[in-house]
């Protein structure tokens, strides 16, 4: 009977042992974003939520809820915080409430091309450690764990081509909840005005405002071409995207799980910023072949002239002198 009883109690060990991976812990997440299917961010946070099932051996898993289903870029941050939504994807303009750093990447022509862009956005540069410390120092309760791009921004509105700085004077334009933003389009004669992106459509509309500026994903994917059929190429901004994370999500994860998400999530942000690159000749393509959106070159000169000098005052009054500085030394 003993041996009989060691052989048993044996064997019922060996298979607890073997069932031990399928009981490992399961971490379901919830990732928001503000823009509509097709957009480099979904497909960011798609290939996220497929790598992370997929490494974790089902550990994690994160459902990806975009066109502002969880709330507006500034909910679902504050939700973040909180740990009720575990991370974000979106635009670093309006997370700029909460990180003021982000402000510099709404300045005008600030990265010459996208060799200096890849190098200033990798997770190891310092311009992106810069704002890593910051959001340990602000005390967020956040983590960023990658910055991307999304294209260039251009311009658009329903009455006119715009060629020239002047031609937005007296426009009504959309801006997202960035104080930076509002002064450089104010210098052209345009009238800001702060606004959600998924209030946008319904806005043209009415009248509320009548021109806005986004990468031309988003305002392929959102449809924005539908109430704003002038597109014209400003280029006056390579869009920023950042993907952050809840402290409280991070922390309740094993360290192996965090050094994978955080592996993945430098992945996503470098997609991200070649789904926009690709987006730009595609999708406006598209826009012209298919809707009959009006694209027109502008005299991007008589842009930089106005914007140049904004720069160094915006990202004073900012207090981001040091990290324009950072972003400056990236060869």
């Amino acid at each position: 009977m003993k041996r009989s009883t060691l052989v048993i109690i044996a064997a019922v060990l060996a298979l607890s042992m073997l069932a031990a991976p399928a009981m490992a812990k399961t971490y379901k997440m919830r990732l928001a974003t503000v823009v509509s299917a097709p957009h480099p961010w979904i497909d960011a946070a798609k290939f996220m939520a497929k790598t992370l099932a997929e490494k974790s051996n089902g550990q994690i898993k994160l459902t990806v809820h975009a066109s502002s289903s969880l709330g507006s870029d500034q909910t679902t941050i504050d939700e973040m915080r909180m740990g009720t939504i575990d991370m974000v994807v979106g635009g670093t303009s309006p997370a700029a409430v909460f990180v003021p750093e982000f402000q510099l990447f709404s300045l005008p022509y600030l990265f010459a091309d996208y060799d200096k862009f890849y190098k200033a956005t990798d997770v190891n540069s310092p311009v992106f450690k810069y704002i890593a410390k910051s959001y340990q120092d602000r005390k967020l309760n956040l983590k960023l764990m990658a910055l991307g791009g999304g294209g260039v921004r251009n311009c658009s509105n329903n009455l006119k081509p715009i060629v020239k700085p002047e031609d937005m004077s007296g426009m009504k334009m959309r801006v997202p909840g960035n104080p930076i933003v509002s002064k450089i389009w104010a210098a052209t004669g345009a009238l800001p005005s702060p606004l959600p992106w998924k209030e946008i459509y319904s806005a043209m509309q009415t009248g509320v405002v009548n021109c806005f500026e986004s990468s031309i994903s988003g305002y392929f994917g959102s449809r924005y071409y539908e109430v704003a059929p002038y597109h014209s190429k400003t280029q006056h901004q390579f869009m920023v995207s950042h993907i952050s994370m809840s402290m409280v999500s991070y922390k309740r994860l094993p360290k192996d799980l965090q050094k994978l998400v955080e592996e993945v999530a430098a992945e996503a942000g470098k997609m991200i910023t070649a789904g926009g690159r690709k987006a730009d000749t595609d999708k406006l393509k598209i826009l012209v072949e298919k809707h009959g959106v009006k694209v027109n070159d502008v005299d991007k000169a008589a842009f930089i002239k106005l914007f140049a000098p904004l720069q160094d005052e915006l990202a004073k009054e900012a207090k981001q002198t040091a990290l324009l500085q950072k972003v400056r030394e990236v060869k």
